[in-house]
């Protein structure tokens, strides 16, 4: 599948319509930055919650990406694919968000809190809630790469431009967080739950 078919996914062409969409918001067209904040919404929100922004003040940080989006718009480049560079102002967000109001650490994703005694819990929905414990439980700079390389499927090379960090960094960080998060897996399978 090409970079065309998943916007939400950077491919190493930039899509066409997403390229004329950034021009036409450059030249004023407000209908145009709707529709590329309509292509990117559901990617921005996914992304802040597996950052641990909570439920209730997700759809702020993602109003403050668009802003940034928007203030920054001229100096995106349109041969580039705009969905890498969304990536990086939705993980900074994310990050400024997590500091700049002192949030613990260790912010829990908000997704069905099931009972694991309940007869209709899925093996599934267990593993996907221990993954979120396992994401709030990491430090800031390894969830956010290890969300974007395993989870949203990012490159490496993508993943260190999205961050503003190098690729050895990105896997220094992917290899630290994979340990973690295997570490919290394999504990809570052993508990037993």
């Amino acid at each position: 599948m090409s970079g065309d078919e998943h916007p939400e996914h950077p491919g190493p062409y930039p899509d066409a319509t997403e390229r004329f969409l950034v021009e036409a918001a450059l030249e004023g067209d407000s209908r145009a930055f709707e529709a590329i904040v309509r292509r990117q919404e559901g990617t921005v929100l996914r992304v802040l919650r597996l950052m641990g922004v909570r439920a209730s003040e997700r759809e702020d940080v993602a109003q403050e990406v668009f802003l940034r989006v928007f203030r920054h718009l001229k100096g995106f480049d349109p041969a580039r694919p705009l969905a890498a560079w969304v990536y990086r102002m939705t993980a900074n967000a994310a990050l400024d968000w997590r500091t700049q109001k002192g949030r613990e650490r260790s912010v829990p994703i908000e997704a069905g809190h099931e009972d694991p005694a309940a007869p209709d819990v899925s093996e599934d929905s267990l593993l996907a809630r221990r993954l979120e414990v396992a994401l709030a439980a990491l430090p800031d700079r390894e969830r956010a790469v290890f969300v974007l390389k395993e989870l949203e499927g990012l490159e490496t090379g993508a993943v260190a431009k999205a961050l503003g960090i190098t690729q050895i960094t990105v896997r220094r960080h992917l290899g630290r967080a994979r340990d973690r998060v295997r570490a919290v897996l394999t504990e809570k399978k052993s508990d037993g739950g």
